[in-house]
C-alpha cells in the first residue's frame, strides 16, 4: 500500500494520494479581501495547482463539498464554479452553509479526484486549459 502525501506541515497534508485515489484537504482563499468570485477563482486555481501536483486535473475530480459562509454568496459562487467546470465532467457536489474559522473566508472547498493511469492521455481536457488561460491573462 502506497501512500503520498503533498504540501505536508504538522497538522495536515494539502493532498493525500492512496490507490490512484487523490484527496484534497479545504481550501480557502489566501486573500481575504476579495468578493466571493475573487475567493472562490483563488480556491478553484489552487485546486488544478494541486491537482497538477498529484498528476491529475480537473475533469477527474469525483465529489466536491463546498462550505459556504453566507447564503447570498451562493449565485456569486456558482456563477465562478460553472465557468470553471468542463462542460460533461461535473463531479458530485455538496454545498452547505458553514460558519468558518476566519471569518473573511467566504467559503471552503474539499474535493476528491481520480488519479489517472500513467499510460493515460487526457486529450478532453487539452485546449481548455489554454482557453481559460488566456481569459486571465
Amino acid at each position: 500500500m502506497s501512500i503520498q502525501r503533498i504540501d505536508t506541515v504538522q497538522r495536515r497534508s494539502e493532498v493525500v494520494i492512496h490507490d490512484n485515489m487523490i484527496y484534497i484537504g479545504g481550501q480557502v482563499a489566501d486573500n481575504t479581501s476579495g468578493d466571493i468570485g475573487d475567493q472562490t477563482r483563488a480556491i478553484l486555481e489552487n485546486i488544478d495547482r494541486l491537482l497538477a501536483q498529484a498528476g491529475s486535473d480537473r475533469t477527474y475530480l469525483l465529489s466536491v463539498r463546498i462550505l459556504l459562509a453566507d447564503i447570498t454568496d451562493y449565485a456569486g459562487m456558482n456563477a465562478v464554479w460553472d465557468e470553471w467546470v468542463p462542460p460533461g465532467y461535473a463531479p458530485t457536489r455538496a454545498c452547505t452553509l458553514e460558519q468558518l474559522i476566519d471569518p473573511g473566508w467566504r467559503l471552503e472547498i474539499i474535493a476528491v479526484a481520480a488519479k489517472p493511469r500513467a499510460d493515460e492521455v487526457n486529450t478532453r481536457y487539452e485546449g481548455f486549459v489554454e482557453k481559460i488561460s488566456a481569459r486571465h491573462d
